[in-house]
């Protein structure tokens, strides 16, 4: 049967520079008041609605994720003594329009296309939505189907719950793709926290360090594959 790769999409697939960018043009100014910078607001503010995005899910009340980063953002300013007055709704759109604008990571299309010449099945399992999760991909001319797509919203529940990694081996089943736990079957990150679940349901893990630069082994455990860029993963998995 033929190999499979499951790719995290954000943060792994597509960078965070476009919002970041977003941030400094809606605030940048204001944010020498509150003693900050673009980058530290925006890594507070995605990594907190990413912990409320998995906690409201694990106490029964899915939402989301594009509306807890939307109704957040208010909040994370004020975290960081930037006054809610100090930013407009319309900030808060144009940043979550250039949320939805992220750009791919260096080497997304050639990784891609390399693993399906080489006779894998390439697939997004993805915290966002649907729609925008094929915009980015569509947006950076890397191919991918809604067949090749799963969003924690089709059964509303986050990521890192063992739950959706327990249904992406499922759907590859259902494609023809071996059986799980044949070693046929990849699931790729830069989170370790991503990683850990995967491994947990049976999945081979490859870290991209790229976003959290390390791994930190003590707490997360070995992954079977580490790489620091796209053509290196591919080169890796090339050669499995």
């Amino acid at each position: 049967m033929a190999p499979s790769a499951c790719f995290d999409v954000i943060g792994t697939c597509f960078d965070f520079n476009v919002p970041i960018t977003a941030i400094h043009t809606r605030l940048g100014p204001k944010l020498t008041t509150a003693k900050t910078d673009p980058k530290t607001l925006f890594f507070a503010w995605f990594y907190a609605a990413q912990r409320d995005f998995t906690y409201i899910s694990l106490a029964g009340s899915y939402k989301p994720i594009a509306q807890v980063l939307k109704l957040t953002f208010k909040r994370a300013c004020r975290i960081v003594d930037l006054p809610a007055d100090a930013v407009s709704d319309e900030d808060v759109e144009e940043i979550m329009k250039a949320f939805k604008a992220m750009e791919p990571r260096e080497g997304l299309k050639e990784c891609f296309d390399g693993l399906r010449g080489a006779g894998w099945d390439v697939y997004g399992v993805t915290n966002g939505g649907v729609e925008t999760s094929l915009a980015y991909f569509r947006n950076a001319g890397v191919e991918l189907d809604e067949q090749h797509l799963l969003s924690c919203d089709a059964i509303e529940v986050a990521k890192p719950d063992v739950k959706v990694y327990e249904k992406a081996q499922e759907h590859l089943t259902e494609q023809g793709l071996g059986e799980k736990g044949d070693g046929g079957r990849w699931f790729v990150a830069a989170h370790a926290w991503d990683l850990i679940a995967a491994r947990a349901a049976g999945f081979k893990t490859a870290y991209l360090d790229f976003e959290e630069h390390d791994p930190v082994t003590e707490i997360f455990g070995e992954f079977d594959l580490y790489a620091g860029s796209m053509r290196e993963l591919l080169d890796k998995l090339k050669n499995q």
